[in-house]
């Protein structure tokens, strides 16, 4: 993440890229047609559209030109799913006037079909200027400060340009800009050390041709997991079909032999044996893809909770997916099939049409059984250890102490900031909420919290203690959180000292030199 002044110097400075876009996601309230609700939303650059090769499936989308004045270009893009689901794909949607986060905007156009923006698992459904930051985060413009990091820089670079020689290229670049950054007042206090840390910064080009996103990280060891256990059950199976093949082949020695006796060759009668099996994998194949249509979604929906998010993520079988199967379907089919036909397709052709059984009982055939018995049992053990470790570990996760009783409790989140409530209004807002509410019949105790309760969400700040000089390098960032008065007795967590917050904390107070005394 990068300032939008950092961005605007990469932009107009570089000689690494074709051109280069910012992009800010923020969700949104959308008010229109009678209903407000909340959307997720995305502040784009100028460029943004440009860059990635974006085009309209109506109307126009967001330009250079709709990037020059602050607060001067309340136009909006919506995303195509959202305008067919959303406004029923009114042909008359451009020129339509809605409210985003309380201000008037202006629909200027509709992207084009299966374009969702560039964060896997974030699917935008409307698109904004950037210059309505101001507008759309109330508070916190940050437009023009070079310390505030908000925006994620993407860029295209030219041909013949690599992103080692781009990255190369943007060092001495970006150490000015951090020359520069250090003259703010802000760096007037700060350690030697902080002063040395924030100088060996980099910074780090790295490819987004498949886009930006944390959930492509999050899933990607559970998922890997996910293979190899599917890989050993897919073993197990394979080691079971071949004991059974080898087993159908004794019984068929009679046959094979009459078959080998009339002139047939062993060539022939191994590929009939393993069309047979082919048949019998692709039978297998096929009642797999049937499970995948609906196990898929139903993996998915462990990872993305966001129904507009979740159309993104398809798990509709394609081309690669019915290669893959088919792939799998042959190798298995010849790793099932083709030791047992091999086996089945040497009998000694006078014993067996003698029908003499016992001439041809025990040998090669049972010691491959035997293994492939041995095989099973060792891949089935391991994945029942896998599958206890799991369940285990699961019991654990379950029995872990939050730190507070989660029984009998409710949360949920309210933003009045996307309605364009100001600071002291939003205070106001949160006394009348926690006062209703705490009316509201079976309701015991009622607080709020900057950052909710096992939400993943996290805020921190670093933290001086007076009199006490942190040493060099020290890590002096604590995690934190505001909540109201009640929120430990809402909770239920008990304190082993002092007192939870009440109303009189809820004012601060001038203390000496004029510095407000927050209370912790």
């Amino acid at each position: 993440e990068l300032s939008y002044p950092m961005y605007q110097d990469i932009r107009d400075r570089n000689t690494a890229f074709s051109g280069v876009c910012a992009r800010f996601e923020w969700p949104m309230h959308l008010s229109g047609g009678g209903a407000t609700e909340r959307v997720n939303g995305e502040l784009v650059s100028g460029t943004y559209f440009p860059v990635l090769g974006v085009g309209s499936a109506r109307g126009r989308v967001i330009t250079p030109a709709d990037d020059r004045v602050i607060g001067g270009h309340p136009v909006a893009v919506l995303s195509f799913d959202y305008w067919t689901g959303r406004f029923n794909s009114d042909p008359r949607i451009v020129g339509r006037k809605i409210l985003l986060n309380g201000q008037p905007f202006t629909i200027i156009g509709v992207s084009r079909r299966g374009f969702h923006g560039i964060d896997i698992g974030y699917a935008t459904q409307v698109f904004v200027s950037m210059m309505m930051k101001p507008q759309m985060t109330p508070g916190w413009n940050f437009l023009d400060e070079r310390r505030s990091r908000f925006a994620r820089v993407f860029a295209r670079l030219r041909p013949g340009v690599t992103a080692e020689r781009a990255e190369a290229g943007l060092q001495p670049f970006f150490r000015a800009m951090r020359q520069e950054e250090m003259r703010d007042p802000s760096f007037t206090t700060a350690s030697a050390y902080a002063k040395r840390e924030f100088m060996r910064a980099s910074l780090k080009v790295v490819p987004a041709a498949q886009g930006h996103s944390g959930l492509r990280d999050f899933v990607t060891r559970p998922l890997w997991t996910l293979m190899a256990i599917v890989t050993g059950v897919l073993l197990i199976a394979c080691a079971n079909v071949a004991g059974l093949l080898i087993a159908r082949g004794m019984a068929r020695q009679r046959e094979i032999a009459i078959r080998i006796a009339l002139g047939g060759s062993r060539l022939r009668v191994v590929l009939q044996l393993l069309v047979e099996t082919l048949v019998l994998s692709f039978i297998g194949a096929v009642g797999g893809l049937l499970l995948a249509t609906w196990g898929t979604s139903l993996i998915l929906s462990f990872f993305v909770d966001d129904p507009a998010s979740a159309g993104m993520l398809s798990g509709s079988l394609d081309g690669r997916v019915l290669g893959f199967t088919v792939a799998i379907a042959l190798t298995t089919a010849i790793v099932c099939g083709l030791v047992p036909a091999l086996q089945a397709t040497r009998p000694s052709l006078a014993p067996t049409l003698k029908d003499q059984a016992g001439t041809v009982v025990g040998g090669g055939p049972f010691r491959l059984r035997k293994a492939l018995v041995v095989a099973q049992v060792a891949l089935s053990l391991l994945l029942l250890i896998g599958a206890g470790l799991f369940v285990r570990s699961l019991r654990n996760l379950l029995a872990q102490d939050p730190g507070f009783r989660t029984s009998n409790l409710v949360a949920f989140t309210v933003d009045p900031s996307l309605n364009g409530y100001a600071p002291d209004r939003i205070k106001r807002l949160a006394s009348r909420v926690i006062e209703r509410t705490r009316t509201l019949p079976g309701v015991m105790d009622v607080s709020m919290a900057s950052v909710p309760i096992l939400s993943g969400g996290s805020w921190n700040s670093t933290v001086t203690v007076e009199g006490y000089a942190a040493r060099e390098g020290e890590n002096v960032v604590a995690y934190n959180n505001t909540v109201m008065p009640g929120y430990f007795q809402t909770l239920r967590i008990p304190l082993l000292r002092g007192r939870d917050f009440s109303q009189r904390d809820a004012r601060w107070t001038p203390a000496k030199e004029g510095v407000p005394d927050y209370r912790v």
